[in-house]
Formats: C-alpha cells, sequence, structure tokens
C-alpha cells in the first residue's frame, strides 16, 4: 500500500475526486460532485473542503490534497486565475492553497495543483497507455483542447524542442482562428451547424452514425481530419511514439479517429484512446513533480 492523496479532478460542470495511493489504486471508488461553479466565493470553498472531507478514508494518514484545475491558474502559488469563463469567476485570484490548508489544518506545502491535462498525462505515463514511451503526446479533447507532451514518463521541460509553451496547443493558430476554436465541444457544434444544418455534441452525432446516417459519419471523420490537421505541426516536430487521446469525446473515437490514425501509422506513432480519463487524472495527481 502508498502514500495516501485526496485527488480532485475540477471541471467546470463536475468535480471527480477519490483517495488514490501512490501505486495508483483507488482506496474507495470515484465521487462525482456538481461543480457548483458560479456560486459565491464563501460557497465554493465551503464545497471543496466537504469534498475532500467526504473522500478521505478514515483511520489512514493523508500524504497530501492534490488537485488538476483548469487554466489560468498559477498552479506553483496556487492561485485560481479564471475569469470572464462562466466557471469559477469568484474565485480570481484566491489563493486557494492557503485557503485549503487553513480549513483542513494542513501545511500549504502539502497542498499541490496542477493543469488537468498535465494530470491526465502523468497518469497515462505512469500507470497506462504511455508507460515507458520514450515521447508521448497527450490530447484532451472537452469543452476545449487539453494537451501535455511527455518525455521518458514526466512532463517535458520548459524549452524542449518540438513543445509549445506549457505544452499548451489550444491557442495556436489554425483555419483563422485557433486550436481551440475547431478541436472542442463547440468546434464540433460549429462544424455540425455547417454541414448537417443543427448544431450537435458527439454524443447526438455519434446517435445519428449509429442510427445509419451517413451524412453524420462523413460529418465525424471532417472533424477528425480537423483534429489531424490541428496536431500535425507539433507531431512532426515532436515526434512522439505515442499519441494518447482522452476527454469525453474518446467515446465516439472510432468514428473520427480514422484520419488521425492514418497519418501516424504513416509515421510510426501508435494512437490509443483512454477508455477512463477520469481514472487517468485522479492517478496522475499522484505523480505531481
Amino acid at each position: 500500500m502508498g502514500e495516501i492523496y485526496l485527488c480532485l479532478d475540477v471541471g467546470g460542470t463536475q468535480i471527480k475526486a477519490a483517495a488514490v495511493d501512490s501505486e495508483g489504486e483507488l482506496r474507495r471508488e470515484i465521487r462525482y460532485f456538481p461543480a457548483r461553479a458560479k456560486e459565491e466565493q464563501e460557497t465554493l470553498l465551503a464545497h471543496f473542503v466537504s469534498i475532500i472531507k467526504e473522500i478521505r478514508v478514515p483511520e489512514t494518514e493523508v500524504k497530501g490534497i492534490h488537485l488538476a484545475f483548469p487554466g489560468p491558474f498559477d498552479y506553483e502559488e496556487g492561485i485560481c486565475l479564471l475569469q470572464g469563463l462562466d466557471k469559477y469567476d469568484r474565485l480570481y485570484k484566491v489563493n486557494l492553497r492557503q485557503e485549503f490548508a487553513g480549513r483542513m489544518h494542513m501545511a500549504p506545502e502539502r497542498i499541490r495543483f496542477i493543469n488537468d491535462a498535465s494530470a491526465y498525462a502523468l497518469g497515462e505515463m505512469g500507470f497506462g497507455h504511455a508507460k515507458g514511451a520514450a515521447r508521448a503526446v497527450f490530447i484532451c479533447i472537452g469543452t476545449g483542447c487539453g494537451s501535455a507532451f511527455g518525455l521518458d514518463g514526466r512532463l517535458a521541460p520548459p524549452g524542449t524542442s518540438g513543445v509549445p509553451e506549457n505544452g499548451y496547443v489550444y491557442g495556436a493558430p489554425f483555419q483563422g482562428g485557433c486550436v481551440d476554436d475547431f478541436i472542442s465541444r463547440r468546434g464540433l457544434l460549429t462544424l455540425t451547424k455547417e454541414l448537417m444544418g443543427t448544431a450537435m455534441d458527439g454524443k447526438a452525432l455519434a446517435e445519428r452514425v449509429r442510427s445509419g446516417d451517413e451524412k453524420a459519419r462523413a460529418c465525424f471523420l471532417c472533424f477528425g481530419c480537423q483534429v489531424g490537421d490541428a496536431l500535425l505541426p507539433f507531431l512532426e516536430e515532436f515526434r512522439p511514439e505515442v499519441l494518447c487521446f482522452g476527454g469525453q469525446i474518446t467515446r465516439s473515437a472510432d468514428l473520427f479517429l480514422p484520419p488521425v490514425e492514418e497519418y501516424c501509422r504513416r509515421a510510426g506513432i501508435r494512437v490509443l484512446v483512454t477508455a477512463d480519463t477520469s481514472l487517468r487524472t485522479l492517478q496522475g495527481l499522484t505523480r505531481i513533480p
């Protein structure tokens, strides 16, 4: 049995949480809580603390409290910088490390924060598809396009050739906008509106495909081509062995990934899809460097 960490994967609509040991084993099942991301500051802080207390395993010593948070966020200092994104606005410039430390009666240095895509990458490198890979790229497609780059089981350090600042691909120029405009839920909504006449998310579009709608199938493949085109410059420059996809839309990976897989086959890159992104993210939180 390894050391116990209380781990939270903080999203805009839901918070996934569990006690996880350093060997990646869940001490209890993953719990799901509403994010309540639009609430007032004190309500939000109390909500986080209640979640942390609920997932704590009695009679066990906690090594640390680790949280995966979307950016912008000062991960080193534990300061939330989210603003104008319709989630956690009331926590803007709040030092969550100090707040949680005081409320949990814990030393501040035992409370750590990391980007959610980085936590997912650490989980895959430590316990999943990318274990043992020398070079790997991780893409999470959800409300936005999260990303991380790995070298020899660790997050690629700043300045690594072929790695964008912070490992983020979302802001890279793409088709007159940026990657995040196209490789995301809203990107799929825009594409389906243009091609199908109705805006649909991944679940709705997948249902159309599986009911035999060939136009919906072609639309999904078009989305896959966009994913491949957006990632191509990074794959060519970084040259990973493995490309891992996570996030909600990967439940429909078989419907949009073929164009990406075709390019990667020629480039000698293995394309792998994570079955449970939440689990890998929570496991990755135990490996924050």
